[in-house]
């Protein structure tokens, strides 16, 4: 028998479909030519009743932004503390990563990362996302000093991984011919083991 949400609970299940359509809208017509009026319509609300799930539409980006690092930094916590290689740590994250970001509130975040127009908002969050590919760097150079990874500028690897798979949001769909599965599997490869048909 399946229980009753509780008010919060419907509160989050509530904010989570307006940050899901509000996020597809954005991808879709851009940011700027998307407005709070569009989005309560798109709810079948007022613009009232969506304030009490939102500030206003740069909101959306922020609770965007805190879901998907939430999500993030709860994965890089469970793949360091593992008892594996660093290269086991790196796969895993790929894997892990590429379905988080395949998610429309996460490419939203992704694409509009650190554009709020309020500059503390904005510094805040290039902050997140430097925080989380310090965390990546920190899996790398561990990996330099354990033989898994070779030595190599932990700075541009990591650079290099987030811009790769990042880009993921601007062109990947799920409906397409590469499930993400067979994604993780091929950017993996190519991470772990170059191009080189030798």
């Amino acid at each position: 028998m399946q229980r009753n949400l509780t008010k919060d609970e419907k509160r989050e299940q509530k904010l989570h479909v307006i940050l899901s359509n509000a996020a597809k809208e954005f991808i879709e017509r851009g940011y700027y030519k998307t407005s709070l009026d569009d989005i309560a319509r798109m709810q079948n609300v007022t613009k009232p009743t969506l304030y009490y799930y939102i500030k206003n539409k740069e909101d959306i980006l922020v609770k965007c932004e805190q879901i998907t690092c939430g999500k993030i930094n709860s994965l890089l916590d469970i793949v360091m503390a593992r008892d594996i290689s660093s290269l086991d740590m790196i796969q895993e994250f790929i894997n892990e990563y590429i379905k988080i970001i395949t998610d429309d509130v996460a490419r939203c975040h992704v694409r509009h990362r650190g554009q709020m127009e309020n500059k503390e908002l904005a510094a805040k969050s290039i902050k997140n996302h430097k925080n989380i590919e310090f965390r990546v760097r920190e899996i790398i150079r561990r990996g330099i000093n354990d033989g898994s990874i070779r030595d190599c500028n932990s700075t541009i690897l990591a650079i290099l991984l987030f811009d790769s798979l990042n880009g993921l949001t601007s062109w990947y769909h799920s409906d397409g011919q590469v499930t993400l599965d067979e994604l993780a599997e091929e950017i993996i490869a190519l991470v772990t083991k170059g191009v080189s048909g030798r």
